[in-house]
């Protein structure tokens, strides 16, 4: 499967502790979601690569992981396997019903929020519990006047936006924050902050979709051209600055999940079906 960035891929490769914080926080929503999944059935809605389904199914009576790509349900269904786990398309779900619904780093990605919220909710059973995690665009993006800087992104949200979306729908919504403390968060916050003001030309609210994609896509290639005519500087890692050094550093536990935190990256919300 091509790793376009999108897709959470464990490789085990991390340049710096941004890429390395990424990952972590991946890791530790799905570890967050475990505490909910004790003997349920679950639907992983968006399971990408497979990797946070097959932590799911180490907890849960049964979970379903499902995905918009045939090609990562492939790659899915060839890496994880368990005897309660299985992989689908999406439109294979047909009429099943489950306890609890995952459905991390997705919302961004679709047209219609709500109509995606709404069939969410029809998939679970009452009582269920639907997880959702998306960018915080906080520090992402300048508010009212700009659209994702990432070309895959339709729409970002804060924590108000996501809560006053998911409230037309259910009754009991409580979002909550992701993030670390600063000596590990602030490399990936500073770089969605660098990202914000280099792409601003590019994303502004007025511009319909094909011109942000187009402006995007343009300023991709200037980039990469210069890279590639300007020398590079020969890197040295010692001390420190070892990848050996920021890798056993931090593990998934040094992410916090909360309601209120001061360096925040990513948003998860947790909503009841009565």
């Amino acid at each position: 499967m091509e790793d376009t960035g999108e897709r959470h891929i464990l490789n085990g490769n991390f340049n710096n502790t941004s890429e390395l914080y990424i990952h972590l926080m991946h890791i530790a929503t799905y570890e967050y979601a475990k505490s909910f999944v004790k003997n349920k059935k679950v639907l992983d809605f968006g399971c990408g690569s497979g990797y946070g389904t097959k932590m799911l199914s180490e907890h849960a009576e049964s979970v379903t992981g499902v995905d918009i790509s045939k090609e990562a349900v492939d790659f899915a269904k060839e890496n994880y396997t368990s005897s309660n786990l299985k992989f689908k398309t999406i439109p294979e779900i047909s009429n099943e019903t489950f306890d609890i619904i995952t459905s991390f780093q997705v919302i961004e990605h679709v047209p219609n929020d709500n109509r995606y919220v709404d069939d969410l909710k029809k998939l679970l059973n009452p009582g269920g519990y639907l997880l959702i995690s998306t960018p915080d665009k906080t520090n992402r993006l300048f508010n009212h006047i700009q659209q994702p800087w990432n070309i895959f992104h339709l729409k970002e949200y804060t924590a108000g936006n996501l809560k006053h979306l998911l409230q037309k729908h259910f009754s009991k919504v409580e979002v909550l924050k992701i993030g670390s403390e600063a000596d590990f968060v602030l490399d990936e916050i500073n770089r969605t902050k660098k990202q914000k003001i280099i792409t601003l030309p590019c994303t502004l609210s007025i511009y319909p979709y094909s011109l942000r994609v187009f402006l995007l896509k343009l300023l991709k290639s200037l980039f990469e051209l210069k890279k590639k005519w300007k020398p590079s500087a020969k890197k040295v890692i010692t001390g420190n600055n070892s990848t050996d050094h920021f890798v056993f550093r931090y593990s998934h536990t040094d992410i916090i999940i909360e309601k209120e935190m001061q360096y925040s990256t990513d948003l998860l919300a947790i909503c009841i079906k009565e």
